[in-house]
């Protein structure tokens, strides 16, 4: 975490531009509720009382309450009065504001805080409302109509379960008084303007901005009018001119050097571009001035009400115009100034201004005032928003942030509508009328409502529904749609249908916002039950910020994907959200619905009623355009088939669209359109149930092949079988590959494709599908009892098990050696990851059979072909390790524990499938797999990866208890394992792998020392960083203890010892564990005596050691500053960062990570020594590297990078470079928002607190205090839970953001919050000092400090001083002399 600087280090603050006096158009209410002065009036309030407050807090001393009232720019509180349930007041307050003014009524109570030896007084909130002046006024007179004398305000709570507090007033209405008139209250804004602008000091020029200026200082001190300043300024600024003029020219030779330029003369060149603003408002003054005088003059024999309305017109205007100018000159410093003129738009307002009044006294001096132009009357109230532009990046960076966490919610793929399965025009015209009236309805309802549309297979469903979608996203209504679907896995059940929706509804900023919120909070609910899921994702931002439209869900196949728990959700969970929303659902007609869906208010229901007149006119005009499709297509005569065919179809459709769907594709596939249509309809029966109907139809298409080829009988059952057995549908070209003993697999398709989609298309990679889903039924169950001897009929439990032997066979034979991705594993560059394959660089059939094999071969019973078991085991013995090369790159770790499980369970007799040989290597190839993926970024499937590595390793040891290198792996997969745990913030799990790792090295060095010693000791190093996660700080350092003793007995009994390294690197751990306890000397020793023992290694070995030579160097550097020692520090850090630079030379195209944090920790030394100007040259290189490693390996890199730009941030704002620190510390941000949307847990909270705190700091230097207090708002949201969950380790980070945030309230007067932020810093930071008094009494000193600072502001001189004694004799002030 950035470390705060001490209050009296930060730099100076200006004013920030207060905008609030700024006018908007005539008429209307400013940005923060003001009004122009045209409209305001007074208004006479009597505070009296307030009643129903909740007890007072706890630890609160000498309780009282007040209310404090705020309007505009005004304020005004009571005293205070007793704290109880119903204190009086009877105070009487003036306020000034128009009917659109809205008052801030704020409840709050004060009292004292105890902290552990001092006692503040602070205020908190008890409650607040927000109302009108005008509402106040109607209020007060209907409370008179009721012979009441006061009027009662309720209040929301601060604390969401307290009671709802009220305060009674009595508004004063005779008071109000009439609104001067415009041209008066414009003669006084001129005025004020003009004195505004003579009282901008341009004198101060800050040597910040340019040094050049610095001699014109004093000169320019005396200097009293605008215009003396400009002149002598504009001479000071020119002795600058030239020397930029020519640096400007030279920097053109190298874009570095132009960059480097660029940023010095900054500075001189927007002080030059405010230097011409200041000019240009004093002429526009000048001209709004003359104008005003010839409209004063114009005012007074003006008859005509068309010329009067001009006049008030433009006096208005002109108050607009007073108004930007005062609110541009109350920025009374001219650096700011500067700063804020060059990332706004105010100097093309002023010219705007300018030109508009040269116009108008054109206009006057001929007397011509007819009306004035539209650009005179518009003042574009962004341009009020000085800092705007910086503003817009924070709110990108947010979007981002958001988006990350947004995006973890899972999205079924084309899940929506799509606007090819439409309904014809002019067909389903009532009943999707009826529909849209429903919808429509929502607008003036209530409640929110489902719609409920049922009927049978085949009866044109989801064209409705894609209908329906797709007119609601044309009308701007649609939240969302799923089209459920058993042909797509992750479409057959509504695991992601609420996630979806969620995803949907983040189209709204504010829903985003929450939702992302939500996430951030409670990460699981991305993966949560729906009922879970429901309120945080769905009801809970609907309700908080309801839409004013009709607003839609469409769900369609309900039946395909339904749930219990999901239909309870429909019923129950649908109330929840606002009366504008509406569920638009189909299905088919099912016993669940009518349980849980029962008909009630809010659950309407609808059935397609297959033989209405309306139904059959639709099919008429189907069939009609089908036919016109078909005969287009095949040339046919016009106006085929004809009349008669073409009713015959009609009728015998019976209004079943699927039936006529399917004789439409039968059709566009037959070789006589014409016969084959005839056939179908003389060989169809009427009056069929519409299922048995379905199934006809498809009987007569399929009964119309060639059953008496038993070649196209056999290649039928192999197709069509593996289209519906397949786990993803399969490609024309992957399906000819399974079957290569099938001549032409696309020819086969056309013989039944009428029942089948995408095999025609011309790129043979289209998924072939099956036309709707009552065919799937058919062929795999109704099929077999209607006709039991049909031959078309389908097992699809049978091909599943078909599909399992053809991946095996296809894995066998085409997972080889040279297959692309094979084989990295058994390379010694553990650090280069997983290579990146192209996925068209492996067959069809090899990727399925990669990803899907394991899933066919489980679904197995007893028992077994013997053809399975042979290729079961050539594949367990030849190519498992392939497998899991291939299915790693693929993006996809399978671990093989189910299959494992399968294999013991259905084939026990088999146990040689998974021989001892085997599991080892299996378990050695997942150990570097796993070491992979964690290079590679992909945490948690190294951490399966490891996880079945010790389960093998448990077997292993099981089976053979007294080999001991089985003991030796367990007890290395579990050290490997506590540390890739810790990485993922699964602090107490990884506890508990290290320590049974511990435990087995302990069992193992007692019998065989000379061989296990080394693991015992790297395994208790393990520990004490574990311990030391947990905050067992102690227990830690005993720990650590024990492992070098074991290492200096070894050398005392036997000499020099070959553990020279691992000693080394327990030591650092050492030095780690005295440091977070305070033995700074103790921690020095440590390091030095690492370096000691790396340093003749180095000498020998330097390839294998200097890197780590340079990692020991770097602690004792961290160690001599610890004891304020920063040039022996600088000397060691340095020797590190050279080392490192040495290592990189041999591999220049890979940048260093160890190269990157040391010189992270060189910009540290540097910036003690006051090298400002080095240190951020280092810093930059770090950041440099880092994105370079970052940029190859997001998921790696992106922390490392994220602290280093949080690093940088400080050092370019110590050197002026403000915007630059705000960009860098804006982008650490965006890094650790991602890294803490996408971690489990709180792995990265405190990284992304401690940005936040950069962030509010570099805000604060800027003048962006809203903005600052926001972000430390937010880090302490972030870093309360940690604290509270560990305390021990937290506490030390949660008092500097307590500091920061006590400074940021400061900044904005809100300085009660602020003690009492400080207070409780004071309170913590007490705990730490009587633990670790010589690491935290200067801390305390601080943060002592800083209540001091707050109780001053508060006007308690005595308190301050008392506490800034106790900081004095903590850590006396240094000596200003020495």
């Amino acid at each position: 975490m950035q470390a705060v600087p001490a209050e009296k280090d930060l730099p100076h603050r200006s004013p920030i531009l207060d905008t609030s006096s700024m006018a908007q158009s005539s008429g209307t209410a400013n940005d923060d509720g003001t009004v122009p002065s045209s409209t305001l009036e007074q208004m006479q309030i009597f505070v009296l009382s307030a009643s129903n407050l909740p007890p007072s807090p706890r630890r609160r001393a000498d309780p009282k309450a007040f209310v404090v009232l705020t309007a505009s720019d005004q304020q005004h509180r009571t005293k205070g009065a007793k704290r109880s349930k119903a204190p009086e007041w009877g105070e009487e307050f003036i306020l000034l504001g128009g009917n659109n003014s809205t008052l801030k009524i704020e409840l709050k109570g004060v009292s004292g805080l105890i902290t552990l030896s001092k006692k503040f007084c602070t205020e908190y909130l008890i409650g607040t409302t927000t109302i009108r002046f005008k509402e106040l006024r109607e209020m007060q007179r209907r409370a008179r109509e009721d012979n009441s004398d006061y009027i009662i305000c309720e209040m929301q709570a601060a604390s969401p379960s307290g009671p709802r507090p009220s305060v009674s007033l009595r508004i004063h209405l005779e008071l109000s008084a009439e609104p001067e008139r415009p041209l008066d209250i414009a003669v006084a804004k001129v005025a004020s303007a003009r004195q505004d602008i003579l009282d901008m000091p341009t004198k101060s020029v800050p040597t910040g901005l340019f040094d050049a200026a610095t001699s014109a200082q004093k000169a320019l001190e005396d200097i009293g009018s605008s215009k003396e300043v400009q002149t002598r300024f504009e001479a000071a600024i020119s002795s600058v001119a030239a020397f930029v003029k020519m640096v400007d020219a030279l920097a053109d030779i190298h874009p570095y050097v132009k960059a480097a330029w660029t940023a010095l003369s900054a500075g001189y060149k927007i002080a030059v571009a405010q230097k011409a603003r200041d000019d240009t408002l004093s002429e526009l003054l000048d001209s709004m001035s003359t104008a005003l005088d010839l409209v004063c003059r114009f005012d007074k024999t003006a008859m005509h009400k068309d010329d009067i309305s001009v006049i008030l017109h433009v006096a208005k205007k002109t108050n607009e115009c007073a108004l930007f100018i005062q609110g541009y000159t109350q920025t009374k410093s001219f650096a700011l100034r500067a700063i804020k003129g060059a990332i706004s738009d105010s100097s093309d307002e002023m010219a705007r201004f300018q030109k508009d009044f040269q116009i108008l006294r054109q206009n006057l001096d001929t007397g011509a005032i007819l009306s004035l132009t539209e650009g005179l009357s518009g003042i574009n109230e962004d341009l009020y928003k000085i800092n705007e532009g910086v503003k817009d990046v924070g709110r990108n960076v947010d979007r981002v942030a958001q988006a990350a966490f947004i995006n973890q919610l899972p999205y079924a793929d084309g899940a929506s509508w799509d606007p090819e399965k439409v309904c014809l025009p002019d067909t389903r015209e009532a009943l999707l009328e009826d529909v849209w009236q429903w919808i429509k309805s929502a607008e003036t309802s209530n409640a929110a409502e489902i719609l409920c549309l049922t009927g049978v297979a085949g009866s044109g469903k989801s064209a409705i529904a894609h209908t329906v979608a797709h007119r609601c996203h044309k009308e701007g209504i649609l939240a969302s749609s799923f089209f459920f679907s058993r042909d797509f896995e992750e479409r057959s059940h509504p695991k992601k249908l609420l996630s979806t929706f969620a995803r949907d509804l983040t189209r709204d900023h504010r829903i985003r916002e929450h939702i992302s919120l939500a996430i951030e909070s409670d990460q699981s609910i991305t993966t949560a039950s729906l009922s879970r899921q429901f309120p945080p994702l769905i009801s809970e931002p609907c309700l908080r910020y309801p839409f004013d439209k009709s607003t839609v869900f469409v769900i369609d196949a309900l039946d395909e994907g339904y749930t219990i728990e999901l239909l309870k959700i429909l019923r129950h969970g649908i109330l929840q959200l606002p009366g504008t929303f509406r569920v638009f659902l189909t299905s088919r007609e099912m016993e669940a619905i009518d349980i849980y869906l029962p008909r009630s208010a809010h659950i309407r229901f609808t059935t397609i009623d297959i033989h209405a007149s309306a139904n059959l006119a639709d099919i008429c005009v189907y069939v009609q355009r089908g036919l016109e499709d078909i005969g287009g297509q095949r040339n046919l005569e016009e106006g085929w088939p004809g009349r008669e065919l073409t009713d015959k179809l009609t009728s015998k459709s019976e209004g079943l669209f699927q039936w006529a769907s399917a004789v439409l594709q039968a059709l566009e596939n037959a070789y006589n359109p014409t016969r084959t249509l005839e056939k179908l309809l003389n060989e169809t029966k009427t009056g069929l149930a519409p299922e048995k109907k379905m199934d006809e139809i498809y009987s007569k298409i399929l009964q119309a092949c060639d059953w008496d080829d038993d070649d196209f009988k056999r290649d039928y059952d192999l197709i069509m079988g593996a289209v519906l057995a397949a786990k993803s549908p399969l490609s024309v070209s992957t399906l000819q590959s399974f079957h290569s003993a099938i001549p032409d697999v696309k020819e086969l398709l056309s013989r039944f494709g009428a029942l089948l989609t995408g095999w025609r298309d011309p790129p043979t990679e289209q998924p072939v599908r099956i036309l709707h889903l009552s065919l799937r039924e058919f062929l795999t169950t109704r099929a077999h009892l209607s006709h039991p001897s049909a031959p078309f009929a389908i097992c699809e439990k049978e091909h599943s098990q078909r599909l399992a032997l053809l991946c095996l066979t296809v894995l066998n034979e085409d997972l080889r050696d040279d297959t692309p991705g094979v084989g990295y594993l058994w390379r010694d560059m553990a650090d280069t990851g997983i290579p990146v394959i192209d996925k068209s660089e492996i067959s069809g059939q090899l990727l399925y059979a990669c990803e899907f094999w394991m899933a066919h071969v489980t679904e197995f019973e007893a028992p077994m072909p013997p053809n399975l078991v042979e290729l079961l085991r050539t594949f367990l013995s030849t190519r498992l390790i392939s497998w899991l090369e291939v299915s790693t790159w693929m993006g996809r770790f399978q671990p093989t524990q189910q299959l494992r499980a399968w294999i013991r369970k259905t084939l026990p007799e088999e146990s040689d499938l998974l021989n001892e040989e085997l599991r080892a290597h299996l378990r050695m190839a997942l150990r570097r797999n796993s070491d992979r993926l964690s290079v590679m970024g992909r945490g948690e499937d190294a951490v399966a990866a490891t996880r079945e590595e010790i389960e093998l390793a448990r077997e292993l040891v099981k089976d053979s208890p007294t080999l001991v290198k089985h003991s030796f792996v367990l007890a290395e997969a579990l050290r490997k394992f506590s540390n890739q745990l810790a990485s993922l913030g699964h602090r107490e799990d990884a506890l508990a792998s290290i320590t049974e790792a511990v435990g087995i090295y302990q069992h193992l060095a007692h019998h065989l020392p000379a061989l296990f010693i080394g693991g015992l000791v790297m395994s208790l190093d393990s520990l004490s960083n574990r311990l030391a996660d947990m905050s067992h700080r102690k227990d830690a350092l005993a720990v650590i203890k024990e492992g070098i003793e074991i290492y200096r007995q070894l050398t005392t009994r036997d000499g020099p010892t070959g553990l020279n390294g691992y000693l080394a690197n327990s030591l650092l751990t050492l030095f780690s564990q005295f440091s977070a306890l305070g033995h700074r000397s103790d921690a020095l020793e440590a390091a030095r005596e690492a370096v000691e023992l790396y340093r003749p290694m180095a000498a020998s070995y330097p390839a294998s050691y200097n890197g780590s030579l340079a990692g020991a160097l770097t602690c004792l550097a961290n160690g001599l500053s610890g004891l304020g020692r920063p040039a022996e520090a600088l000397t060691a850090v340095e020797e590190a960062v050279q080392l490192h630079r040495e290592l990189a030379i041999d591999r220049p195209a890979r940048p260093s990570p160890n190269l990157a944090l040391s010189l992270h920790t060189l910009s540290n030394q540097l910036a003690l020594l006051g090298r400002r100007e080095d240190a951020l040259v280092a810093s930059s290189e770090s950041v440099e590297l880092y994105r370079r490693l970052a940029d190859d390996r997001p998921a790696v890199f992106n922390e490392s990078l994220a602290g280093s730009l949080n690093n940088l941030s400080p050092w370019l704002l110590d050197l002026g470079r403000r915007e630059e620190a705000l960009a860098a510390i804006r982008e650490a941000v965006g890094l650790y928002r991602s890294l803490h949307a996408n971690e489990p847990l709180s792995a990265h909270a405190g990284g992304l607190a401690g940005a936040l705190d950069t962030l509010s700091f570099c805000l604060s230097a800027l003048d962006e205090r809203e903005g600052a207090l926001e972000a430390i708002r937010e880090a302490m949201v972030l870093y309360r839970p940690l604290a509270n969950e560990y305390p021990d380790a937290s506490n030390n980070n949660l008092v500097e953001l307590l500091n920061t945030l006590s400074i940021a309230l400061s900044g904005l007067n809100h300085h009660e919050e602020a003690l009492e932020a400080a207070a409780e810093a004071v309170e913590i930071s007490r705990l730490l000092a009587q633990e670790l008094p010589a690491v935290y009494n200067s801390r305390l000193a601080k943060y002592l400090r800083r209540a001091s600072a707050s109780l001053r502001d508060l006007g308690r001189e005595d308190e301050a001083m008392m506490v800034e004694e106790e900081a004095d004799e903590l850590d006396p002030p240094k000596d200003s002399d020495t």
